[in-house]
């Protein structure tokens, strides 16, 4: 992690006073005359210009690290939000994504198909979504965009052959109406599992399933959980497919550890990191919750960083 040094106090030398102790006086001060200092900071290659080192450690900036990456100061660094939303949490655990199912990763690279269950609107030329766009990782983890043409009810199968991780899926344009009439689903080419779900209504999926990226590290610094129905408790259990514990990397897909969870009725509690989660390259993230009862409305955000390796 490279780190952002804020300087909130100046340090000043100065040299002209010479300060003495005795067995009658223990401070006397000498009032010599001043001497002129000329300070610089140098950087690595011997100009002086400012701090710049980065491993070697300080860089400075008289704000806020997060403020810094937001506003594009600090290369090789991009501020990271992943929402979530669970229309209908159940008594069994499931992912917070707007299919309401425990969400299964692909195994392999494939293709996809979208297709939306509305066949008026959601079509070229109509007042709902006409364009989509994938953000995904293929089997080495490197990162792609696929832009889409939804065409109603029938199925438009991607472009790309290699989608192992869907890390976004969101409208690229959208009609009068501003927003889908259907429910868009991203699924296996020629149908069975779906990988990511825009509900009727809305431009993104709201999936709280995520890969970093290669070469690139996570850092998440707020967990934000909230729940509607004062009756039914709902717990949220943030997992990745990473052991801080031994800083090894578990099977992909499949075996989670979670790193942050929450209980609650009717309420939102926003938990603000002390330390950033830090998780490294080609790891998984879900958040999977379960209600007391049935019918349950849960959302999360999570907030962070990424970072160039």
């Amino acid at each position: 992690m490279r780190h952002l040094v804020t300087i909130s106090v100046l340090i000043l030398v100065i040299i002209g006073l010479t300060i003495g102790c005795d067995a009658t006086n223990p401070a006397v001060v000498d009032d010599s005359p001043p001497i002129d200092v000329n300070s610089q900071i140098y950087d690595t290659t011997g100009v002086a210009n400012g701090l710049t080192f980065v491993d070697g450690m300080p860089r400075v900036s008289t704000q806020e690290y997060l403020y810094s990456i937001s506003e594009g100061f600090i290369p090789g660094h991009y501020i990271w939000v992943k929402t979530g939303y669970n229309p209908n949490v159940g008594t069994t655990e499931e992912t917070v994504w707007g299919y309401s199912t425990e969400y299964t990763f692909p195994t392999a690279p494939i293709r996809m198909e979208v297709v939306s269950s509305d066949n008026t609107k959601d079509i070229p030329g109509g007042t709902g979504a006409i364009t989509l766009y994938i953000t995904y990782l293929d089997g080495n983890y490197v990162q792609h965009i696929e832009t889409i043409a939804l065409n109603g009810t029938t199925t438009v199968g991607t472009t790309a052959t290699d989608i192992f991780r869907v890390n976004n899926f969101r409208c690229a344009s959208v009609g009068a109406d501003g927003k889908p009439t259907g429910n868009i689903t991203l699924r296996a080419f020629g149908g069975g599992t779906v990988y990511s779900y825009i509900l009727a209504g809305y431009t993104r999926a709201r999936n709280i399933v995520y890969t970093v990226p290669a070469d690139m590290t996570l850092y998440i610094t707020s967990s934000m959980w909230s729940c509607a129905e004062a009756a039914k408790g709902v717990r949220f259990i943030n997992k990745a497919t990473y052991d801080d514990a031994n800083d090894a990397m578990l099977t992909p897909g499949i075996f989670f550890m979670p790193f942050g969870e929450s209980t609650l009725y009717n309420t939102a509690l926003l938990r603000q990191l002390e330390v950033p989660t830090k998780l490294p390259e080609k790891t998984d993230i879900k958040v999977t919750t379960i209600s007391t009862q049935a019918g349950a409305i849960a959302d999360i955000v999570l907030r962070g960083w990424l970072e160039d390796n």
